[in-house]
């Protein structure tokens, strides 16, 4: 059972990560600080998103593979990778559009992902609130 909390902290620590551009990209102001921030994340995500696979085999490695067969466990990692794919495709992909600017500044573009990010992050929580529903219910 120790083995199965400890990939639960490091499991748990990736999400926390990935989940982590949401609060941090409100302090980017310029194309300079998005592009440094984004060549980290790069790394990050791609560090993160090995451990969260890592460890997600590490589960079923220390507790059982009938797990997949809850229903609500299966529908609970939808709505994880719904997540992720939502902050690739809005918050990283503004990022990468601003990025690739020849602007210094580009004020507007970066007031346009501040909004993105804020819209993400609400439907974030909102999402976050339905896998917690479905954690403690069980509901199927």
């Amino acid at each position: 059972m120790t083995a199965f909390y400890i990939l639960l902290v490091f499991h748990l620590a990736a999400v926390a990560v990935k989940l982590a551009v949401l609060l941090y990209v409100p302090r980017l102001k310029e194309v300079e600080q998005i592009r440094a921030f984004l060549s980290t994340y790069r790394r990050l995500d791609w560090t993160t998103d090995w451990v969260l696979w890592l460890t997600g085999a590490g589960f079923f490695l220390v507790t059982s593979w009938r797990y997949l067969l809850q229903l609500w466990l299966l529908v609970s990692m939808l709505i994880y990778l719904l997540i992720f794919l939502l902050i690739k495709k809005v918050v990283v992909r503004g990022m990468k559009r601003i990025a690739a600017t020849k602007k210094l500044h580009a004020y507007e573009e970066v007031s346009k992902l501040r909004f993105e990010n804020v819209c993400t992050a609400v439907a974030v929580v909102g999402l976050l609130g339905i896998i917690a529903y479905l954690m403690i219910t069980k509901p199927f």
